[in-house]
């Protein structure tokens, strides 16, 4: 065999050997294909647009979405609600203790796109025109189709499972305004039946350089009666405040009574106490439905005294431990037998400086 000839049959022979893992590794579906097969996983074109809301819980939040594309977010112990998240086509905003703001930038971008996720019931329906084919990718034994977009000022990547076409994971890549690098992982579980749709009751979310946190779904409802200002109100229901020099009337939010601890959270910021002038070590009598208690006053949490000694016993009202708007009263190795029937949810509560 001649020189040449040799060297065409070796070439030959790899295009032979190689077309095979060239076709395996370039998928035939399009951009359509893909799209229309995870909205038929999902339930379908006709299924998906009989449902015009869709209802969850997650923990204390109640997350409310229409097909059209809003989203609201209710959190507190019913009736109370302190906090209110509304997603619009045009902006995000959040009202907290009658605080309202409007979220921009990252935030602003990942509240925008689990919106249109849970308006398509978990599929990328609300995304269709957006999406950009990034290919067929291995994690393990399993492949994904990996699409992505651009939600300013983030990129959006789904990874829908090859198998089933089901949304497995979305990923959130950009910068803080700090200048920081931002990426968040949403793993979600296998998608289950509930109220009639195929949705994923639960998921993990974790962020790079953190430990990561699972949300799991309760509640599920579909098209429920709402009003039709429903997506444009922001109010939330956190009781009245009344500030006087050396004293605050104000209402229970929530309450809980762990082993040795009865906690009561008020609805007093931190902008209510200095109003009233309370500093760190002022004594204060605390009036709950005609029941006394002696407090003492703490403006900052490391102005605590050590928990051993708060544990050998005290009564306090502090800023909530793990960051809450409000301050808490906890009664902590004491008598609570009194005050603890007066327990309800919007009850008056008062302090007075002594």
């Amino acid at each position: 065999m001649s020189r040449t000839a040799y060297r065409r049959f070796v070439f030959g022979l790899i295009i032979v050997m190689i077309v095979p893992y060239l076709a395996q590794a370039q998928p035939s579906l399009t951009l359509k294909d893909i799209l229309e097969k995870n909205l038929q996983a999902s339930g379908g074109r006709e299924k998906i647009a009989q449902v015009q809301n869709l209802a969850f819980r997650i923990g204390p939040a109640r997350y409310i979405s229409a097909s059209t594309g809003q989203l609201k977010i209710l959190t507190g112990k019913d009736p109370v609600i302190t906090d209110v998240i509304l997603v619009t086509k045009d902006k995000v905003q959040r009202n907290s203790f009658n605080n309202i703001i409007e979220l921009t930038g990252v935030q602003k971008a990942v509240y925008a796109s689990m919106a249109k996720l849970y308006a398509g019931l978990f599929s990328l329906q609300q995304f269709a025109g957006q999406l950009k084919f990034e290919g067929l990718k291995s994690f393990g034994p399993e492949k994904f189709y990996q699409l992505s977009t651009k939600v300013d000022p983030v990129k959006v990547g789904f990874f829908l499972r090859a198998d089933d076409f089901l949304l497995k994971r979305i990923v959130f890549q950009g910068v803080t305004p700090e200048g920081e690098k931002y990426e968040v992982n949403y793993d979600f579980a296998p998608f289950e039946q509930a109220e009639g749709c195929l949705i994923p009751l639960s998921w993990f979310s974790s962020q790079v350089g953190t430990r990561g946190n699972l949300f799991e779904l309760t509640d599920v409802k579909v098209n429920q009666n709402l009003e039709s200002d429903f997506f444009s109100k922001l109010e939330v229901n956190t009781g009245t405040v009344t500030v006087a020099a050396g004293s605050l009337k104000g209402n229970m939010i929530d309450f809980n009574t762990p082993p040795n601890i009865l906690s009561i959270v008020t609805n007093w910021t931190k902008k209510d106490v200095e109003r009233a002038g309370l500093k760190t070590n002022d004594l204060l009598t605390l009036t709950v439905e005609g029941v006394e208690s002696e407090l003492v006053f703490y403006a900052a949490a490391n102005e605590l005294p050590p928990q051993n000694v708060l544990s050998q016993g005290a009564r306090i009202l502090a800023p909530a431990q793990r960051g809450g708007e409000t301050f808490v009263i906890q009664f902590i190795a004491t008598d609570t037998t009194q005050i603890a029937p007066k327990l309800k949810v919007l009850a008056p509560i008062e302090v007075k400086k002594k």
